[in-house]
């Protein structure tokens, strides 16, 4: 409560708004306030969490990340835990403009990803235009819009949106079963897919 004064009269009085260690909330000190640039809702307060997914829905990797961390810091160390999980890079991997830079670009290849595509940003040169209307880029940024749905379900389905654990490691376990949770209904549902799929096969086959 001192501590929430005395940055209250630095703000009020003094007219610094960038009090060093500000506590945002008395019952969760952990969290941290979120600038992604949305003209409607320019401040929010919580944590960033990096996703990362392969295919059928499975999030592979994730990372609650310190302050307003940016997208271009996160890009790298999701294809080195995929690497690390799996054994090898993946042959392709995509990601929304906020993660793009060329530095990006050539460290992911040099990893040994095949096909990276990242959208540019600014005005593109005709080499990167033509790149970015080849039929593996546009597939691969369809592959990344439905990536939205998992995000999607794991804050309302699977309750990210709000964490009901307490403190910060409350805060990292309750991320973690959410994940989980999400992982075991996206396996339960490929399962399920794959014993319509077998059957048809075996009625066509009979």
């Amino acid at each position: 409560m001192e501590k929430v004064i005395a940055q209250t009269k630095e703000r009020v009085w003094e007219g610094n708004r960038h009090v060093v260690g500000k506590v945002l909330s008395l019952f969760e000190s952990h969290t941290q306030v979120i600038r992604k640039g949305k003209a409607h809702k320019p401040n929010e307060f919580g944590r960033l969490v990096r996703i990362d997914e392969v295919e059928n829905g499975i999030v592979s990797g994730y990372e609650i990340l310190e302050g307003n961390a940016a997208d271009t810091n996160s890009w790298l160390p999701a294809i080195q835990h995929h690497q690390a999980s799996f054994g090898e890079a993946p042959e392709m991997a995509t990601a929304d403009r906020g993660f793009f830079t060329a530095k990006n670009e050539r460290e992911a290849e040099a990893l040994g990803v095949e096909k990276v595509a990242l959208p540019a940003t600014g005005r593109l040169s005709k080499t990167r235009a033509k790149r970015q209307k080849e039929r593996w880029f546009k597939r691969a940024l369809r592959w990344r819009a439905g990536c939205e749905a998992t995000i999607s379900h794991l804050k309302n389905p699977f309750s990210m949106r709000r964490a009901s654990y307490k403190g910060e490691r409350g805060f990292k376990r309750y991320v973690g079963w959410c994940v989980i949770t999400k992982n075991l209904f996206s396996i339960a549902r490929w399962q399920e897919r794959r014993k319509k799929e077998v059957g048809v096969e075996s009625v066509q086959r009979g």
